[in-house]
């Protein structure tokens, strides 16, 4: 009987979750978008969003480690400290009608890095 329950509740968790779930194509009539892809190329597929909100992120990452061979017995070995990159955010959002879910998607300096299903279109 425990189990039974389990599967039931897994179930209706799976369900509610699917409203927010990650893709990684969009298909737009016959043409498909994947992750990666250029702003550009999914404006030229999909068309025209509904709705674009932007913003900049200030991102800290690590430099890079760079090794500088100065005799066989010694190295210098450089390291940058923590660099800032300034990210540009874009997320459109699609509405393809009532019988589709909405699709939000997320671009980093111009690249497709999120596609998230949401629910039913109006």
């Amino acid at each position: 009987m425990k189990t039974l329950l389990w599967i039931i509740l897994l179930a209706v968790f799976l369900f509610l979750t699917l409203g927010d779930a990650i893709a990684s194509e969009l298909r737009c009539g016959s043409r498909l978008v994947s992750i990666g892809d250029h702003r550009y190329d999914v404006l030229r597929k999909c068309g025209e969003p509904v709705n674009v909100e932007t913003w900049e992120e200030v991102r800290i990452r690590r430099g890079l480690l760079l090794s500088f061979p100065l005799t066989p017995e010694q190295e210098i070995f450089l390291q940058s400290p923590l660099a800032r990159e300034l990210v540009t955010i874009e997320e459109w959002q699609y509405n393809f009608g009532q019988s589709q879910f909405i699709r939000y998607l997320r671009f980093e300096n111009g690249r497709l890095r999120r596609i998230v299903t949401g629910d039913y279109g109006y």
